[in-house]
């Protein structure tokens, strides 16, 4: 069998049109935009100067914290009373004993920002209170 290069060359028009319409379908173009609110604020946590006070919450239980942004995209990520599943968990030599029930979130990788360093928490709370 014999092949010949013809090179290459854009799809006509009419079939680039066709190809568009069978992979999105034939509604229109719907443009969707990021979420405004950040993800602290919209798990209710409330910020006062560089302190933001909240609950870490998984479908099993909330756990009341805080976080502190020493600097500017540094913090410091607090938990009261973390549940006793945690300490059979691989992150558990995160959680330093600070005294008075309170525990910090040691973080290898420094959160970019409070929301992401939540959801962090929220999951490894998560992945022990289902294990």
């Amino acid at each position: 069998m014999r092949v010949k290069d013809n090179g290459s060359r854009p799809a006509p028009t009419s079939m680039r049109e066709l190809i568009s319409r069978m992979v999105r379908g034939h509604g229109p173009t719907v443009k969707v935009e990021r979420r405004v609110i950040p993800y602290w604020q919209e798990r209710g946590w409330t910020r006062e100067g560089n302190r933001y006070t909240g609950s870490y919450r998984t479908g099993r239980g909330s756990f009341f914290g805080y976080a502190d942004e020493q600097s500017r995209g540094h913090f410091r990520f607090f938990i009261f009373q973390p549940p006793r599943e945690m300490e059979g968990h691989s992150h558990w030599t995160c959680f330093q004993n600070r005294g008075d029930g309170w525990y910090e979130v040691h973080m290898a990788r420094m959160p970019r920002d409070v929301s992401s360093g939540i959801m962090s928490i929220e999951r490894i709370l998560h992945e022990a209170l289902e294990a």
